[in-house]
């Protein structure tokens, strides 16, 4: 197929989540694969090594190991024909995915048509840019030129996400991981989000559909890996509010979406086509000092101390985005109180 929209693909890729990014990127490149005019694609890669937050196991692996096998993964993707655009960052300055997607939504939203946030543990639809070309066609159609849009996901937490998940897992039951029969349950279960898929199971559930389930929705509703949204939202002032940082960057796009836009938002769910976000990934967290190797990836992480710190700052900070005068916690607040 023959592009008439530019896109720009951003990944932000933690120093840990080295061995998963072929994953990812075998995803875009099957997407790729079809398209006849790839020049019209920046894949963006930005390699976080920086160590503010925690600090890579040098008994395993070392900073040049690890750039070099970024570098590699970057050359693979430009043997694509599509623009690479990369980055690696080695400050002892804080920087976080809220960070990354702000600043991507920014420089590129003047250049492309449409602005995707890839994500390492996320596997995108081999149909891809079919579909965003047929439904940019359809939206410019009916003057419709601010939107997101969204593909399919596997069974979610409540049933607010009823309207993203995907026909053959929307009836499925929803494990938490609160106990170990349901932990197992979580891991093991095509369905779950906490089910690690790969690229073939993917595509078995999108080679079923036969036409597209397009639906559009006025309240915007959507987690942040794959998330697509058109330059012109961006443009007119939505994205990421600087008090943002670790958590809550989807949730803050929401936010800001519903605040700028009201009741003109407009987001595409394409229904019957999946993409994955594998949370649980197995190789997702490896490389970090003193981690605790025999938990589950889900857990890894928060129990850490400074994870919960920074997690109660960066909430507090999105409770607090419209109204009053109270003050957002900075970075600088951040390192005062895990010294304590």
């Amino acid at each position: 197929m023959n592009l008439k929209s530019k896109y720009a693909i951003g990944c932000h890729v933690m120093f840990y989540e080295i061995e998963i990014l072929d994953e990812y990127l075998n995803s875009v490149k099957k997407a790729v694969e079809i398209v006849q005019n790839p020049e019209n694609i920046i894949v963006e890669l930005f390699f976080n090594i920086s160590e503010f937050f925690e600090e890579i196991d040098t008994e395993t692996t070392t900073k040049k190991e690890l750039i070099k096998k970024f570098n590699s993964k970057c050359s693979e993707m430009s043997k694509l024909g599509v623009l690479v655009k990369s980055q690696v960052y080695d400050q002892n300055k804080p920087y976080c995915i809220a960070d990354y997607r702000r600043d991507f939504n920014y420089k590129w939203c003047n250049v492309v048509d449409y602005l995707v946030w890839g994500e390492s543990d996320c596997l995108l639809p081999r149909e891809f840019f079919h579909v965003l070309e047929g439904v940019k066609e359809y939206a410019n159609s009916q003057e419709i030129y601010r939107y997101t849009l969204t593909f399919a996901l596997r069974k979610m937490w409540d049933e607010s996400w009823r309207i993203l998940e995907h026909p053959e897992f929307t009836n499925k039951p929803y494990y938490d991981m609160d106990t170990e029969e349901d932990t197992k349950l979580a891991l093991n279960s095509p369905w779950s989000i906490r089910y690690t898929m790969s690229q073939e199971e993917m595509e078995e559930v999108n080679d079923k559909t036969e036409e597209l389930d397009v639906q559009l929705i006025t309240s915007p509703k959507f987690d942040g890996s794959c998330l697509v949204m058109s330059s012109d939202l961006v443009r007119g002032g939505v994205n990421l509010p600087p008090a943002v940082s670790m958590v809550g960057d989807d949730t803050s796009f929401m936010a800001m979406c519903q605040k700028l836009m009201g009741d003109d938002y407009r987001q595409f769910v394409i229904k019957n086509v999946l993409k994955v976000h594998n949370r649980n990934h197995p190789r997702k967290r490896l490389y970090v000092k003193d981690e605790d190797k025999s938990k589950s990836t889900h857990f890894k992480r928060r129990d850490n101390n400074w994870y919960q710190t920074i997690t109660k700052m960066s909430k507090g900070n999105l409770n607090k985005l419209f109204g009053g005068q109270v003050k957002f916690k900075t970075y600088g607040e951040f390192k005062d109180e895990i010294k304590k």
